[in-house]
């Protein structure tokens, strides 16, 4: 007997199947912090030196504003609370 490797006809379709799609997708990975010494060694060896002292001052002031604001309302909201405790039990 002999057998043939017979494949079914194929038909015109209307609707096409989608295929898999692949992806060769390299991770990155971005550190800002090694990019900002980078940044700064490249500088220095120019001879151009950018010293940032207003800026890193002004962060730790608002550091600083924003837990005295944190501060005060917490404050008031302690005393909203008691004084709705206060008037509720009157």
């Amino acid at each position: 007997m002999y057998f043939c490797n017979m494949q079914a006809p194929k038909l015109p379709s209307f609707f096409k199947t989608s295929r898999h799609r692949q992806f060769d997708f390299k991770t990155r990975y971005y550190d800002a912090r090694k990019e900002d010494l980078d940044n700064r060694v490249k500088s220095a060896e120019s001879g151009k030196t950018n010293l940032r002292f207003s800026k890193d001052w002004q962060q730790s002031k608002r550091s600083k504003d924003n837990s005295t604001s944190n501060k005060h309302i917490i404050f008031i909201i302690t005393i909203l609370v008691l004084l709705s405790f206060a008037l509720l039990k009157i």
